[in-house]
């Protein structure tokens, strides 16, 4: 058997929709607008990515409190003209995973592992983003507590 590795903890927040802002057009600063313009009308902002497809059009998606959705909506709306935005789609029920610790990204098999046991698991992974002290990613908020009970096995934690 081998042998788990320690963790600094796992986080599990519920109550979240994933928010993706899809098709703008590059140098029309995509990312900078649409989060500043939440971040100062104080929605907060969970598991962020953001991407390039090939088409070269940017694409940003991120988890935002059920609760702010309306008012996020309507800032990211009257922006979309302006970002030439080809759409604003949202999922709702979602709910954000973190597993943290310190140097994790001197530790290669951190993000194999996790997403290698919620794939066991049959956990639907919508977003993913990293940082190197965490893995974090969105799944349905149905799945969420199959995904912590299945990373508490594959991981030791506190």
């Amino acid at each position: 058997m081998t042998e788990k590795m320690a963790v600094g903890g796992i986080t599990k927040i519920d109550n979240l929709v994933l928010v993706r802002i899809m098709g703008a057009e590059k140098g029309y600063g995509l990312v900078g607008r649409a989060l500043s313009g939440l971040g100062l009308k104080g929605i907060n902002i969970n598991c962020v990515t953001s991407f390039f497809d090939r088409d070269g059009l940017n694409n940003i998606g991120f988890a935002i409190k059920e609760d702010d959705l309306d008012q996020t909506l309507g800032i990211l709306q009257s922006l979309q003209d302006e970002l030439q935005a080809r759409a604003i789609e949202y999922q709702r029920h979602c709910s954000s995973i973190s597993i943290y610790g310190p140097h994790f990204s001197e530790r290669p098999a951190i993000a194999g592992t996790v997403f290698q046991a919620t794939g066991e698991s049959g956990v639907e992974i919508h977003m993913i983003a990293t940082s190197f002290s965490t893995v974090s990613f969105l799944t349905n908020e149905k799945d969420a507590d199959a995904a912590v009970a299945k990373l508490q096995e594959s991981f030791l934690v506190p």
